[in-house]
C-alpha cells in the first residue's frame, strides 16, 4: 500500500498527476558554501564525477514535500523546508542500478521520460547503451498489448520521474518488468524496483544522472575500463534551456 505524504502534497484519488511539477521553490538559493558544510564527511568517499561538479549540478536538491517512501533517502532539510538528498547514496544507487541494468540485453531495456528536461538525457543514454527511448508521451499497450503496432517487449525500464511516466511504470508491472526510477523527495514509490533518489527536475542534474547511469553500464559490461568514462561532456546529455529560461 502507497504510503501517504509526510506533508499535505494536495488533495485527490486515482492515477497520480502527469504533469511535470516546477522546479524546487528555493532551489536556486542553495550555495555551495553551505552544500559544502552539508556533505564535508564525504569528502573522503570516491564519487563517479568530482563532488563539487555532482553539487553544483543540483543532484542533491529536494522539495519541500517528503514522502515517506524517500525520507530515508533525506540528508537533512533545511530551515525554509527544503530537502537536501544525502549525496553518497545517491552515488552508491546509481552504481547498483548500473550493475542491475547491465545483466539485461541492451535492447531489453527501456529509458522512458516524459519530462521536456529528460528528453535528450534519455535520448543519449539510449545511445551510448544500446536501449531504446520513450519520450514524450507513452502510448498504452506498448509493453502489455502483443498486437499494438508499436509494442516493445521490456525486460526492464529506467524511468525519469514516477508521477511523470506512471503509465510506463504500470504497464511494465503488467509484464512483470523491474523499474529503475530517478526519484525526488516528492514521489512516491509505488511500482518502482529500485529507486535512484535525486534531483528529477533540474536540467542538468538529470543530464548527470542519465550519463553516470550509461557510463556505469558500460563500464559493468567492459566496454569501456573501470576507471574509463564516457568520452562526451554532461552538456551533450543536457536537453536546451525552455524559451522562459532564454
Amino acid at each position: 500500500m502507497t504510503e501517504e505524504p509526510e506533508k499535505n502534497a494536495g488533495a485527490g484519488t486515482g492515477e497520480p498527476r502527469v504533469e511535470e511539477a516546477p522546479a524546487p521553490e528555493g532551489a536556486e538559493t542553495v550555495k555551495a558554501e553551505e552544500a559544502e558544510e552539508v556533505y564535508a564527511e564525504e569528502k573522503g568517499y570516491e564519487f563517479l564525477m568530482p563532488r563539487s561538479e555532482l553539487l553544483s549540478a543540483g543532484l542533491h536538491i529536494g522539495t519541500k514535500i517528503k514522502m515517506k517512501d524517500m525520507k530515508p533517502y533525506i540528508r537533512t532539510v533545511r530551515p525554509d523546508g527544503l530537502s537536501l538528498l544525502n549525496l553518497r547514496t545517491i552515488d552508491e544507487r546509481i552504481r547498483v542500478a548500473g550493475a542491475f541494468l547491465s545483466r539485461f540485453t541492451p535492447q531489453g531495456i527501456v529509458a522512458v521520460s516524459g519530462k521536456e528536461y529528460g528528453r535528450v538525457p534519455v535520448q543519449k543514454f539510449c545511445e551510448y547503451v544500446g536501449a531504446v527511448p520513450v519520450v514524450g508521451r507513452f502510448p498504452p499497450g506498448m509493453f502489455s498489448n502483443p498486437l499494438f503496432s508499436g509494442h516493445v517487449n521490456a525486460e526492464a525500464v529506467l524511468i525519469s520521474d514516477p508521477k511523470v511516466d506512471y503509465k510506463a511504470a504500470v504497464e511494465a508491472s503488467i509484464v512483470g518488468a523491474p523499474v529503475v526510477a530517478v526519484c525526488d523527495t516528492d514521489n512516491m514509490c509505488g511500482y518502482i524496483d529500485l529507486v535512484v533518489p535525486g534531483n528529477n527536475k533540474g536540467r542538468r542534474a538529470l543530464a548527470v544522472t542519465f550519463r553516470l547511469l550509461a557510463g556505469e553500464i558500460l563500464r559493468r559490461r567492459g566496454v569501456i575500463p573501470p576507471d574509463g568514462d564516457i568520452a562526451e561532456p554532461v552538456t551533450a546529455f543536457e536537453s536546451p534551456p525552455t524559451a522562459e529560461e532564454e
